[in-house]
């Protein structure tokens, strides 16, 4: 009898290590998005009070790609100059957050909004003018990644606790 406890209560040790480390993984990966998302807002945030100067469009297209599992998405690639204290500064921001679509008419009423040539009002941070954007402040897209950091998170936590309860019995 006692050696069978031993095995049980081994094998249950066993579970909670495995449970611990994939769920480890996980809350780093989490964390990691969480606070990549949290910066993207952050940035959105602040962008909303930026500076202003005027740039102009030297590239609009749309961009193509597929994911692992085939799924195809869009993304208007723009491209402005704008200078700043005699110093020329080169970005393709449009906005802080997800730019990619699956749809590709999407994707190209956007970048068609912004036509080679075309001058435009670049949000540029004072501290870094280096980092701009063409459309300043929060939009849905700028919590994607943290909303997928924090799913994670919770979903690791969860996964956890429930593989530890249900090796306890």
């Amino acid at each position: 009898m006692q050696q069978q406890d031993i095995k049980k209560t081994s094998n249950w040790l066993g579970s909670c290590i495995t449970a611990l480390f994939t769920g480890g993984i996980f809350l780093l990966i989490g964390a990691g998005l969480a606070y990549w998302g949290w910066n993207i807002l952050q940035s959105a945030r602040a962008s909303a009070s930026w500076p202003t100067v005027e740039g102009v469009v030297t590239e609009s297209d749309v961009s193509y790609s597929t994911d692992a599992e085939g799924a195809e998405s869009y993304s208007p690639e723009v491209t402005y100059r704008y200078q700043i204290n005699d110093v020329l500064y080169e970005n393709n921001t449009i906005k802080f957050g997800e730019n990619a679509y699956g749809s590709r008419r999407r994707a190209e009423q956007i970048a068609a909004t912004y036509p080679v040539g075309k001058g435009v009002t670049v949000y540029f941070n004072p501290d870094q003018p280096d980092r701009s954007v063409l459309e300043p402040g929060v939009s849905g897209g700028s919590y994607i990644v943290l909303c997928i950091g924090l799913l994670f998170v919770v979903i690791s936590l969860v996964v956890t606790l429930v593989s530890f309860f249900r090796n306890k019995g």
